[in-house]
């Protein structure tokens, strides 16, 4: 679906948009753009810096253990009045806050008080902080080859077709990533997967959406999700307290790092007056922060540097093959190219406040960072308003995963680069980019990107399955028959095309199917076209016998033909294909044979 065109952001047409429903799905609209979004923070911060916006999120919120008996208050109608916070100086101020006059208890809906992000800076906030930097690697060279290691395992199934998603693809690699580094068992990567996705739709509607749209499934579908993942890791962190064997047998991942110690037994053995759920919290509070937000990082970044054909350039000029992310001043070169763009449009786009009133009460803000980060756009120094003001910036809740999250944030960038004829996508009707969607300007959803997927992996495999008619046996007979008496012209075929590296039939289903299979170098269109010039007269035999046959003789119908054979065609199980020897075709590989004494 392509996008509309947006009205130009304006606080007069805001102000005159005619109602509060119509103000707050105006703002809605600009805050969803990031080009839109951009110029609306330069123009509240030219008015002050902050803008007050009718809220659609009204509804009462019942308190504990209020019985049937009590009375409630009548429902709220219209819209509340929420701040959104763009100027520099009033955003470090709420980051700095001690705690006693800007709360984070927004956060607590989405997983319990004891969520890292929901405790307010107090001594269980400490405590967390503490347990985290002792149980979780800070060594960057570890960390990058971790990354690395991660986004192997998410190219198997992520980069399979040319056609691929880099939302997808960075999710996938930021979950196999803490998979990896947790020491979670192969067989909770979909409890994972699905939770922190979940759970991460959750936070961006706590933090934003609940303003805009209605989903009262969003908050308890994460709570859900987040229940059972955290049940699965204290189990887990028990069993690596026992060190019990049986418990941990599928946990045992040999493409890590050596010396790699599971996050989850870090904890486990980590001494201090913590309890086995609050562990946990730890650790699945880290994972969903960290996919979410690396995901978004990478879209922005990526997206950045196809705007701008010399960032492109740069970006490719620093591949090479050792690079491992332990130099400083290597690692520092991605670093610089990559944090402008995340200053411009940070991955953590909006944080929201209470800000606490003497009677009780409480106002609610969300602080803008990309209002607050303009400043920093074209700096090559890391800006520490995208991370909530790390130390020594003095930041109360600073993301303490950016240690983890810049060298998994460059690995992944650095692998899409590489992709050879690397390019985004575009729309079937027009040509136009598709480009990066998100969810109300935060979550990156999806960004349809392409590349040459036969300079990475020649080979393709063909399964095509089609039944026999009536009279089946009589048929199954039949095709045995043209097969074993035309076997010496498809071989000669076969060799001739110089690109099938394997071919066979095979009849299923006690013989009511044939399925031809092969593995394949190049287009499909080519490869098929072949062999409806060459053997076509033996398709017209096969095809005899087969339901709903492509118009013959086949060699008079060759685009029909190949129509028909992907019609039928059966990918491999969630399109899983292997191959030993990726970049080497049938041409290469005889050539080879050839040269051999």
């Amino acid at each position: 679906m392509k996008k509309k065109n947006l009205r130009e952001p304006s606080l007069e047409t805001l102000e005159k948009a005619g109602g509060q429903h119509a103000r707050n799905r105006l703002l809605l609209e600009w805050l969803s753009d990031d080009d839109h979004r951009a110029r609306l923070y330069k123009l509240i911060n030219e008015h002050g810096g902050s803008l007050a916006f009718p809220s659609r999120d009204t509804g009462q919120r019942e308190a504990e253990g209020l019985g049937l008996e009590a009375a409630r208050p009548p429902p709220v109608t219209g819209h509340k009045t929420v701040w959104l916070v763009t100027k520099r100086a009033a955003i470090e101020k709420a980051l700095r806050d001690d705690g006693t006059t800007y709360s984070n208890r927004v956060y607590a809906e989405l997983g319990g008080g004891n969520f890292m992000l929901a405790l307010d800076a107090a001594e269980a906030h400490k405590t967390q902080r503490e347990a985290y930097r002792k149980c979780f690697p800070q060594d960057r060279g570890f960390i990058m080859q971790l990354s690395r290691a991660a986004c192997e395992a998410a190219s198997v199934m992520s980069l399979r077709a040319a056609d691929f998603d880099l939302a997808a693809f960075a999710e996938q690699a930021a979950v196999r990533f803490c998979q990896k580094l947790m020491g979670y068992s192969f067989r909770d990567y979909t409890l994972l997967e699905a939770t922190i996705r979940v759970a991460y739709r959750g936070l961006v509607y706590q933090v934003l959406g609940r303003h805009f749209v209605s989903d009262p499934l969003a908050i308890p579908a994460a709570k859900q999700a987040l229940g059972r993942l955290l049940a699965r890791t204290s189990a887990l962190i028990d069993a690596y307290t026992d060190d019990d064997e049986d418990a941990l047998k599928d946990s045992v991942d040999t493409a890590v790092p050596d010396g790699l110690q599971p996050v989850l037994k870090m904890l486990g053995k980590y001494e201090a007056d913590l309890n086995g759920e609050q562990r946990a919290v730890i650790a699945v509070g880290a994972a969903v922060g960290t996919v979410g937000n690396v995901q978004a990082a990478v879209c922005i970044a990526v997206k950045g540097l196809f705007a701008d054909s010399d960032l492109f350039s740069q970006a490719r000029g620093l591949l090479h093959e050792d690079f491992d992310g332990s130099k400083t001043r290597e690692f520092a070169a991605w670093q610089a190219l990559i944090q402008p763009l995340l200053a411009s449009n940070p991955p953590i786009p909006f944080l929201p406040r209470l800000v606490i009133e003497p009677g009780g009460g409480a106002e609610e803000i969300i602080l803008a960072l990309g209002g607050g980060t303009s400043d920093a756009i074209n700096s090559s120094q890391d800006e520490p308003l995208i991370w909530g003001l790390p130390p020594p910036e003095q930041g109360r809740h600073w993301c303490a995963g950016q240690v983890l999250a810049w060298p998994l944030i460059v690995e992944i960038v650095r692998h899409v680069i590489r992709l050879p004829g690397l390019d985004q996508r575009l729309h079937s009707q027009d040509a136009s980019i598709i480009g990066l969607k998100k969810r109300w300007g935060f979550a990156c959803e999806s960004y349809p990107l392409t590349y040459q997927r036969e300079r990475r992996v020649v080979q393709s495999s063909l399964n095509v399955a089609m039944r026999l008619k009536s009279p089946v046996k009589d048929n199954a007979v039949r095709v045995k028959e043209v097969i074993r008496s035309g076997a010496p012209r498809i071989e000669a075929a076969l060799r001739e095309a110089r690109h099938v590296h394997f071919a066979w039939f095979e009849l299923i289903e006690n013989n009511t199917v044939l399925v031809l299979h092969t593995v394949y170098d190049g287009p499909i269109w080519a490869y098929i076209q072949h062999f409806a010039l060459k053997v076509g007269d033996l398709f017209d035999a096969l095809f005899e016998c087969i339901e709903n046959p492509p118009p013959m003789p086949v060699d008079k119908f060759p685009n029909e033909f190949v129509a028909h054979i992907q019609r039928y065609d059966r990918a491999p199980a969630v399109g899983y294909f292997f191959s030993a020897y990726p970049r080497s075709d049938v041409a290469r590989i005889l050539r080879s044979q050839m040269e051999q004494p």
